[in-house]
């Protein structure tokens, strides 16, 4: 829904706002450990991002702020994202700030902050999208002995185990370089980010995202 502003102009709601900038980001998915922002002008439409929203669309708070910071994430822009995330003391932003160090190679603190985040709603999902990806059994494909073990065990959980998933992507980008774990792995990526965008919206007010 949008609104028309005092000169008549129209105004996107919170929703529609996260939406545009998450359309352009949909098919993109972010390295294991990018160094550097994927688009620097997406990065400034994120930061232009108006918290205060439209009606009871709003995104304000903590929330609104997790939505900017997993978008900055998408876009790969680790110090931007982690500027916001410092400041969430939410399970949420402790997610995010965990995936932030992951991402630039910090597994240790990455796994410190995991832990702070305990077990979000989008995990189950996240699970069940991991098991599609790599049904139990399918594992011949990774050449990497250890990964191939750290995957078996992360889709055969119960739960999702985030700290397993850093050990597996640490595995990747320092030891095993295997093509076939990277696509998987980047395809995980790319999952937990839209789910916990999802979750971050909805919790910020918003409503489900079409991208």
């Amino acid at each position: 829904m949008s609104f028309t502003g005092s000169e008549g102009e129209a105004v996107l709601s919170w929703t529609e706002a996260v939406a545009r900038i998450g359309r352009m980001l949909a098919e993109h998915r972010p390295s294991l450990y990018p160094t550097e922002e994927w688009d620097d002008l997406i990065d400034i439409r994120i930061s232009k991002l108006s918290l205060d929203g439209a009606g009871a669309d709003s995104g304000k708070g903590d929330d609104g702020q997790a939505v900017k910071s997993v978008l900055h994430l998408w876009n790969e822009s680790l110090d931007l994202s982690h500027e916001l995330s410092q400041d969430m003391h939410t399970p949420l932003g402790s997610c995010l700030h965990g995936i932030m160090h992951r991402m630039e190679g910090d597994y240790s603190n990455a796994k410190y902050w995991f832990r702070q985040a305990g077990s979000l709603p989008v995990h189950s999902s996240l699970l069940e999208q991991a098991k599609a990806l790599f049904p139990i059994g399918d594992g011949e494909r990774i050449g990497s002995v250890t990964l191939r073990s750290q995957l078996e065990r992360l889709v055969s959980a119960s739960a999702w185990d985030s700290l397993l998933f850093v050990d597996a992507i640490a595995h990747q980008v320092t030891v095993a370089h295997d093509a076939a774990a990277e696509e998987l792995l980047l395809e995980l990526q790319w999952a937990e980010l839209k789910l916990l965008l999802q979750y971050a919206i909805q919790q910020s007010g918003g409503e489900s995202l079409e991208l």
